[in-house]
């Protein structure tokens, strides 16, 4: 069975693997409620405080328009009034329903090592290793869990608060359910990140966070070196400039699949 894979039996598996995973899930659903509602209380309040703030404003100025006093307003204030009525537009828009907070992101990067980081323990993953699935099927419902499974989950979940949100008075921009800007956005800059991760669990046996680190440390270390030695050579900083944003992402697209690439080579190869 090591090297084969079964749809039934990798959908089992999986199964089993997204009950054993429940606690972490719903760590980040609640994690994704309080970001999303905290940016709700927050946007209504400052809506609401601009709208009072405009209404005094006005009434101000009534009351010093009926007594013949050229009244103060903030279009005498041309900086405060453009920030003033960029703020009220702002919060005017509402939530985007997409609103990713910084703990969210934090979540989805490190998603390998919350739920794989036991694998190759020498005690911890004998169980595992003896479960009723091919090596192959262990290693997709493990990229099947945290690059489609979990993402989707949040993605729904945060529609679901977004929509009991405005029920109750929340102000919410639907306008900003833009799938495409989401998608390259915020779900392949993350998802490309947590490659990363991703690779660093099935590539090392132990200290998978801390060698994983290092890893990239001494990779950027080495690009800053790279870019430092070609600052001067301007035919190398004009090429770099000609290069588009399509073949950036497509970059970005490669690299992903080489860190999964790496990962599924490595996998098999250090099991217990």
């Amino acid at each position: 069975m090591k090297n084969t894979f079964d749809i039934s039996r990798f959908g089992k598996f999986f199964a089993m693997e997204f009950r054993l995973f429940r606690n972490i899930i719903l760590i980040l659903l609640g994690v994704t409620f309080l970001d999303l509602t905290i940016s709700m209380a927050t946007f209504s309040n400052t809506y609401g405080m601009l709208v009072d703030a405009q209404t005094t404003t006005a009434d101000i100025t009534t009351e010093m328009e009926m007594d013949g006093t050229e009244p103060i307003t903030l279009s005498n204030l041309p900086n405060l009034s453009r920030a003033t009525d960029h703020a009220f537009e702002m919060a005017k828009l509402g939530v985007n329903p997409f609103r990713f907070g910084g703990a969210f992101g934090f979540f989805m990067l490190i998603l390998p090592f919350l739920f794989y980081n036991f694998v190759y323990h020498p005690t911890k993953s004998l169980t595992y290793s003896m479960l009723p699935a091919s090596w192959l099927e262990k290693f997709m419902s493990a990229w099947t869990m945290c690059v489609i499974a979990v993402p989707i989950l949040l993605f729904a979940f945060s529609l679901l608060v977004a929509f009991v949100g405005e029920l109750v008075g929340a102000q919410i921009s639907w306008h900003a359910l833009n799938l495409k800007d989401f998608f390259n956005g915020f779900y392949v800059p993350t998802i490309g990140a947590q490659a990363v991760a991703f690779w660093g669990v099935f590539w090392f046996r132990n200290k998978k966070a801390q060698k994983t680190i290092l890893t990239m440390v001494i990779f950027v270390i080495a690009m800053i070196f790279l870019l430092s030695y070609y600052r001067d050579n301007l035919y190398f900083l004009e090429k770099m400039a000609d290069i588009s944003r399509s073949a950036a992402m497509l970059f970005a697209y490669l690299l992903m699949v080489v860190l999964w690439g790496l990962a599924l080579i490595k996998y098999p190869r250090t099991q217990i």
